[in-house]
């Protein structure tokens, strides 16, 4: 502390000699040390900006691991690389505030030496006449200098031949600043003018920090809550702080308080907020994610009474799990047949607390909402039921597990699409399942090529076909269909790193916009559920013009039925959209979507590869300008597509018409006995 307080002695030293008022020169060394640290408050400021810019996502991924705290730090650490946010370069300005304080206690303590520059051997004389004739002088201590001055100012001391300038010097200096003793600490018990300081630094800390609400990056984006609880804390701290140092440390840090809020106002000009933030935005994030903690608080009784409902069951024979309602759709066909065709009970779990099956009046069916991942993993793990029932890969990979009471458990996987499984699905993610349920022959193949390269156990496969299209193409040929008026191009990317979404949607829109087409860009489930920031901010940019639909509710598949054409990268819907309407597919050759670095050592030939042309056209990410020309064209050519793409369905997909029915027949017939 005597180095840093030797140099602040020397600052102080100079400023003095050039006001000769001590209150003043402590003023002009606080703003002194403003300047001095203007730059660490540019680069705060922009930590700051990249720290408020990063808050939608942040407030995404508190929603998103509301019960995993161990995954919401990680997925926070990647957060801050991403944007290059410092957490500790936030703390950097107090950091260095507190030695600043520290040496200045240091220099007041000490004016002899820092102030007055009086050499060390005058100082030790007068302190030793003191020791030997001044009754109960302390030599030890921070208070002994200023003791000495009071004393020679007092005329205790006389004047001493070889020092007669410096007590002169002494006599002159003056430590009151209207009328307040700046050496002197301020005091409850005494309750005088010194008490001043402490009001005024209380005081100073408020008005700080109600500009600072107004004006400060950090403050605004706070809520009110926060910006009342800060302001008190540093009114609290601010006055007792003043109380527990000499009356000068309390005038620093009243003029630091109003020195700084100039100082925002200068980083402010050079750094906008503004410019790089959107608080609108920001404030309807914030909401959202505190809506959704209302939520989630409000689920959990509900959630702890499901989870000890489900493990009250006896003798449970098939379970459904579902990670959002968007899934039911892939059980609804098998769970009619089951209700229809036996008296099975179908415990169905979801971790969505306005899952459809909570709707379905059904006696058969009993729904259970478990969404935090402790319950989900110790449910799977306890697990005691003849079959359970998903569309989630990698069982046993993650939290997911097998369960570990009973070896017998039947794991059947139900697919979510039609897409190739060694190119989609990750290596191994259906090792740990028991029975799959076929698409098609390319599934089968696939499957069983995996097992042969790599020597795992052959699973059950059965020929089911798959039960979402049998709906949806049920549904489309029930219902009358009209010619669009204005063809209606639908956009739905894949899932991936550089999909449509992230790499080129504004190019595809832009070029569409020059047509009357009706747009409807509908994202990626698990997109919107990891970055719903950003489509939010679409919705913002396209509010305007009535021609584009953003669209983030998945509960229906109406976008697709109705469609004329599909803009897809390299999405499973692809399929569903072509084998249901008949129509065909736009394909923009983004990087392709792959989860297995292994898949060229399987066999069969992803038909994601192998249909990509049969069922519609593809188009590099180069060849945007290209959209309107090719949408053209596969509309007039419609006809053709029908047939092909009818043959192509017939040809890759098992049991057209009938995949729900096997499918529930598979499971009435493996559990009725």
């Amino acid at each position: 502390m005597s180095v840093l307080g030797t140099a602040l002695g020397w600052v102080m030293g100079i400023i003095y000699n050039l006001i000769h008022n001590y209150g003043l020169s402590i003023i002009v060394f606080t703003l002194f040390t403003k300047f001095l640290l203007f730059p660490l408050s540019l680069l705060t400021q922009k930590n700051s900006i990249n720290m408020v810019k990063m808050m939608p996502e942040e407030n995404a991924l508190k929603i998103k691991y509301i019960d995993d705290k161990d995954r919401l730090a990680d997925e926070r650490l990647k957060l801050y690389k991403k944007y290059k946010y410092h957490p500790i370069l936030g703390t950097v300005p107090l950091l260095i505030q507190i030695p600043l304080v520290l040496g200045l206690v240091y220099v007041i303590y000490r004016p002899l030496s820092f102030v007055l520059r009086i050499d060390s051997g005058a100082i030790d004389a007068f302190e030793q006449w003191m020791i030997n004739f001044v009754p109960d002088f302390k030599s030890e201590g921070n208070v002994y200098q200023v003791n000495i001055i009071r004393n020679i100012k007092d005329g205790i001391v006389p004047m001493l031949s070889d020092y007669g300038q410096e007590i002169k010097d002494i006599k002159d200096f003056d430590m009151n600043f209207l009328g307040i003793d700046l050496s002197a600490t301020p005091s409850i018990k005494h309750f005088d003018r010194l008490m001043l300081i402490p009001l005024f630094s209380g005081i100073s800390a408020w008005l700080l920090c109600w500009v600072q609400n107004k004006i400060n990056i950090l403050q605004m984006a706070q809520g009110n809550v926060n910006k009342v609880l800060t302001t008190i804390f540093m009114v609290a701290f601010s006055t007792y702080f003043a109380v527990l140092v000499p009356a000068g440390v309390g005038l620093y840090w009243i003029f630091g308080n109003l020195f700084a809020i100039p100082m925002m106002f200068l980083t402010n000009l050079c750094m906008p907020p503004k410019k790089y933030v959107d608080y609108e935005y920001l404030e309807k994030m914030r909401s959202q994610r505190i809506e959704k903690e209302k939520i989630f608080k409000a689920n959990s009784a509900r959630e702890k009474e499901d989870y000890k409902k489900f493990f009250s069951v006896p003798k449970m024979k098939l379970m459904f799990y579902s990670e959002q309602s968007g899934f039911y759709k892939y059980y609804a066909g098998m769970i009619d047949y089951i209700c229809e065709h036996s008296d099975l009970d179908i415990h169905y779990v979801t971790s969505d607390p306005d899952d459809a099956i909570f709707k379905d009046t059904r006696p058969q069916i009993k729904p259970y909402y478990i969404a935090s991942r402790n319950r989900l993993t110790f449910l799977f793990m306890k697990l005691d039921c003849d079959m359970c029932v998903m569309t989630m890969p990698d069982l046993e990979k993650y939290h997911i597990k097998r369960s570990r009471v009973r070896k017998d458990v039947q794991y059947v996987y139900a697919f979510h699409g039609m897409g190739s499984t060694a190119l989609t699905l990750r290596k191994g993610a259906l090792d740990w399942y028991d029975t799959i349920f076929a698409v098609g022959p390319d599934c089968m193949n696939e499957l069983r090529d995996s097992e042969e390269l790599y020597k795992t156990p052959k699973k059950r496969i059965v020929e089911t076909g798959y039960p979402l299209i049998d709906e949806m193409i049920e549904k489309y040929e029930a219902s009358e269909h009209k010619e669009n008026a204005v063809p209606k191009i639908l956009i739905a990317p894949s899932w991936q790193p550089d999909n449509i979404i992230d790499s080129c949607v504004d190019d595809i829109l832009s070029e569409l916009a020059k047509t009357d087409y009706q747009i409807i860009v509908r994202p990626h489930p698990q997109q919107v559920r990891h970055e719903p920031e950003k489509f939010e901010l679409m919705k913002e940019k396209f509010r305007d013009n009535k021609n584009i639909e953003i669209q983030t509710d998945f509960s229906s598949n109406n976008p697709v039925l109705e469609s004329d054409i599909l803009i897809t990268d390299w999405s499973d819907i692809s399929w569903e959209f072509a084998f249901v309407t008949k129509r065909p597919v736009l394909f923009i050759n983004t990087p392709m979507k792959v989860m297995n670095t292994e898949w060229e050592k399987i066999k069969t030939r992803p038909i994601n590869i192998t249909l990509r042309n049969v069922i519609g056209v593809s188009l590099e990410t180069d060849q945007i300008s290209e959209v309107n020309k090719t949408v053209e064209e596969l509309l007039a050519n419609k006809e053709k597509y029908r047939e092909t793409i009818t043959n192509t369905l017939n040809e890759h997909v098992y049991n057209v018409g009938k995949s729900r029915q096997l499918c529930g027949k598979y499971i009435v017939k493996s559990l009725v006995k």
